[in-house]
Parts: C-alpha cells; sequence; structure tokens
C-alpha cells in the first residue's frame, strides 16, 4: 500500500508550482549577485519580490528596474518573464516530455480539452505551437517598437528596449526600464497600438489563437469542412471586446475632465481604450494610475479582477469564469433554470467551480488587505490612513491578477507587507490552476444523500 502511494504520480499542477518556485529561488539569488545591479545592492526580499513578480508576470516592482538593475539584472528578469509567459501548463508539459514521460490525462484535458478539442492532438504539437506563436509575435513586436525608440535612443539601447518591452507585452507582464511606464510615449500610437496587440495576443490564450487561426483559414478557403469555435474560444473573444469596450467608455467618460483634460481628443481615446487593455492583466500604463479617480480605479479593480483567458499569460479569475457567474445571475432573474452561451448549455460542475473560484479569490484578496492594514497601522486610523485604503485594495487586486499596475505604494510597504504580496502574487499564478486540478481529483458523489431542506437567501 505504501509502496504505491510513493508511485502515484504528483499532480501536473504541484509539479508547475514547483517548476515556478525554483524559478523564482534561482532569480532571488541571480539578482543579490553584485553585477545585477549598477549603484547600491538590494535586500534579498526585494530580490525575491522582483522575481516573483517577473515569474508570475506581474509587473509590481519595489525597486526601478531600469536604474537599480545593470543589464545583466534586466535579463535574468525579462527571461524570468519569460518562464512565466510561456504559461505554467506548457512548462510543465515541456518537464514531463523531457523526462520522456506522457503528459498525465489531468494535464492534457487541461492543454487541449479545455476548447472543447479531441484528444488526438498531442502536447508536443501544442507546445511547438506555443513557443512559434510565442517567438513570432514577440520578434514582430520588437521590430516595430524599434522603430520609435530609436528616434529617442542609440541603435543599441533602441533593440534592447524594443525586446524587452515586445517580451514583458506579450507576457503581460508590465515590466518596464522607464519609471513612468509607458507614459512618455502616451501620444504615439505606433508605441500605444503595438503593446496593446501584444498584450491582447498573450491574454487570449494560445488555444483560442490556434483555433482563431483554424477558424479564418477555413473561411478564407471556403472550401471543405468549416472550422467552427469551441464556447470557450467564443466566450473568451466576445468578452474580451466588451470587457475593453466597457472599460475605454467608464474610462473616458470618468476621467475627460481629470487626467485627460489636457489632451486632444485623439489621444483621450487612445489612452482610455489602453487603460481599458492594459487593466485586463498587463499593467503598463500611459497615464498617471495615482492620479485617477476613485470611480475609475474601481473600475481598473474590477477588470484586473476578471483578467483575461485561461490558459494565457493573463491572471484573474479568467473571462470564462466570470462570463459563467454573470449568466447563472441573468438566467435565473429571467426565471430560467439552465445557463445557456451561444447555443450550449452550462454544466453544473462548471457553474459550482466557477462560484468556488471566485469565493475563493475574493476571500483571499480581503484576507491580503487585512493583513497589511494590520502591519501598516501601528495606532488609531486617521483620515489619511482611510484614503490610503483604496490604494491598497488596488495593490493587492493587482498582485493577486497579476497586473502590476499600481498607485505607487508597494515600494513604501512594510517587510511583512511585501511578503504578504510576494505570496497574494504566487496564489495568483497557480492558486486557480491548482483549485481546479483539485476538483478534477475529487471523487464521485456517494450514492446516498441527506434529506434536503431549502434556506430563506436574501
Amino acid at each position: 500500500m505504501n509502496e504505491g502511494r510513493l508511485r502515484r504520480p504528483t499532480s501536473p499542477p504541484a509539479m508547475l508550482a514547483g517548476v515556478m518556485m525554483i524559478a523564482i529561488l534561482a532569480g532571488t539569488i541571480l539578482l543579490c549577485l553584485p553585477f545585477a545591479h549598477d549603484d547600491q545592492p538590494i535586500g534579498w526580499l526585494d530580490a525575491l519580490f522582483t522575481a516573483t513578480s517577473a515569474v508570475c508576470v506581474t509587473g509590481l516592482v519595489v525597486v526601478d528596474t531600469g536604474t537599480q538593475f545593470s543589464l545583466f539584472g534586466q535579463l535574468v528578469i525579462l527571461i524570468l518573464i519569460q518562464i512565466g509567459g510561456l504559461g505554467l501548463m506548457t512548462i510543465g508539459t515541456t518537464v514531463l516530455l523531457a523526462l520522456g514521460q506522457s503528459p498525465t490525462i489531468v494535464l492534457r484535458h487541461l492543454l487541449t480539452g479545455i476548447a472543447g478539442h479531441r484528444e488526438a492532438i498531442r502536447a508536443s504539437d501544442i507546445l511547438k505551437t506555443v513557443f512559434l506563436v510565442t517567438l513570432i509575435a514577440e520578434a514582430i513586436g520588437a521590430a516595430i517598437l524599434f522603430i520609435p525608440f530609436s528616434r529617442s535612443y542609440p541603435a543599441d539601447e533602441a533593440l534592447w528596449l524594443a525586446v524587452f518591452h515586445s517580451v514583458s507585452a506579450f507576457c503581460n507582464a508590465g515590466f518596464s526600464l522607464w519609471p513612468d511606464s509607458l507614459t512618455r510615449f502616451g501620444a504615439d500610437p505606433a508605441v500605444n497600438l503595438t503593446v496593446m496587440v501584444l498584450i491582447m495576443l498573450g491574454g487570449l490564450g494560445f488555444v483560442v489563437l490556434l483555433e482563431s487561426r483554424m477558424w479564418l483559414a477555413s473561411r478564407l478557403k471556403r472550401t471543405g469542412n468549416r472550422t467552427r469555435l469551441s464556447l470557450h474560444s467564443k466566450i473568451v473573444l466576445s468578452g474580451s471586446l466588451i470587457a475593453i469596450g466597457a472599460g475605454a467608455v467608464l474610462f473616458y467618460a470618468l476621467e475627460h475632465g481629470n487626467v485627460l483634460a489636457r489632451m486632444a481628443w485623439d489621444e483621450r481615446l487612445l489612452a482610455a481604450v489602453f487603460q481599458s487593455v492594459t487593466a485586463r492583466t498587463a499593467g503598463f500604463n500611459t497615464v498617471d494610475i495615482g492620479a485617477l479617480a476613485n470611480p475609475t480605479l474601481l473600475v481598473l479593480i474590477a477588470l484586473m479582477f476578471i483578467g483575461g483567458g485561461s490558459g494565457s499569460t493573463a491572471g484573474g479569475i479568467k473571462l470564462t469564469t466570470a462570463t459563467t457567474v454573470a449568466a447563472v445571475a441573468i438566467q435565473r432573474l429571467r426565471g430560467k433554470h439552465e445557463v445557456h452561451l451561444f447555443g450550449r448549455s452550462i454544466g453544473p460542475a462548471t457553474i459550482q467551480r466557477a462560484f468556488v473560484l471566485c469565493v475563493v479569490a475574493a476571500s483571499i484578496i480581503a484576507a491580503t488587505i487585512c493583513f497589511i492594514e494590520i502591519v501598516r497601522r501601528s495606532g488609531p486610523p486617521t483620515p489619511a490612513d482611510r484614503g490610503e485604503l483604496l490604494a491598497v485594495i488596488f495593490e493587492v487586486a493587482s498582485g493577486f491578477g497579476t497586473v502590476g499596475l499600481s498607485m505607487g505604494i508597494t515600494p513604501q510597504l512594510e517587510p511583512l507587507a511585501r511578503a504578504a504580496m510576494v505570496v497574494v502574487m504566487f496564489i495568483g499564478r497557480v492558486g486557480p490552476l491548482i483549485l481546479m486540478d483539485y476538483f478534477a481529483r475529487l471523487p464521485a458523489p456517494p450514492p446516498v444523500r441527506h434529506a434536503r431542506e431549502e434556506l430563506m437567501i436574501g
């Protein structure tokens, strides 16, 4: 019995979390080396925070990446971002294939079944597609960004800036080599549009990109059987358009007399769309986040909590989860018991998983906010302290959603509060996958059940 237990394979999400922890540890050690920074050395906690933020493709920083770290340190951060951006699932599959093993049923389901693909698709084929799409997207993005960057910087520096920000954008990391992120390029359409496209491609997920390419190719050929998009891809694509559009409209309406007041109408529109795109997981900004109005911050918090597509470089609870919860609420208000989306019915198990994930995510965020507030307060709260509460909520939501947008309080956090942010960033990246794997391993319900009794709700 004990021998059988020892031979039981480790769950893929646990294995992937271990890979990420090893990458974070290695990154922390490398960033602590003397030649990883230029002027003064950084402490191990700051190095751990930076490494975790990079591997979890979050983008929150406690020191300025462009000035604090040398070229070697920046390269380490870029490699950590790429590791995190390629995704937990692809990293785990790479390890399994390197060991000459086949992916387990759970991992195969996570890689192929989530979008309705047949099991005949091999994990190795998906890996090739993932790496190819990543390489092509980041290379094209760097080539385009090099043009505007080369107008202000020498060719070699402009090339490094283009590569770094292209990788950071596609991986939805939000790391920038400028202390003001991309604010200096707020009026440059080439930089804004390129970064937005990279963010959206990375935030859709590789499965959605693959399905979309197959769907488009079948439409262009106009012969044979046409490829149909799965329910997953339809939800992610339509949900992304709705979230970006609604976020941009609300941002424009709430900030037209504030941070957008001195801009031309086209710059206002560009800034509103950019903030809506980046708030869903990327972390870049072209306006001062700390100067935004409170209602705008609440809109950004909602976008950060939702995130992007499952199996993508994005964080948050994911669009499919948020869409399922919203669909259930709408259908129940309409007096319907079944939930239908795009001509398909969503099963009770999926609905339960969506609600559990929302509750768990909200609970983790609330607990982290309370802990940080307890650490930061040594006496009775003042009006200024209450004013900073929204900044703490924003920062924690950004960390859990692996977004990286900041109101500027992260560098001011106490060591224990920074440690809490490290934990919440890691949980935000691997937690949903581990939770879904837990549900997949639950035994079937027993045939004998307790008597049912209804409760008064509301």
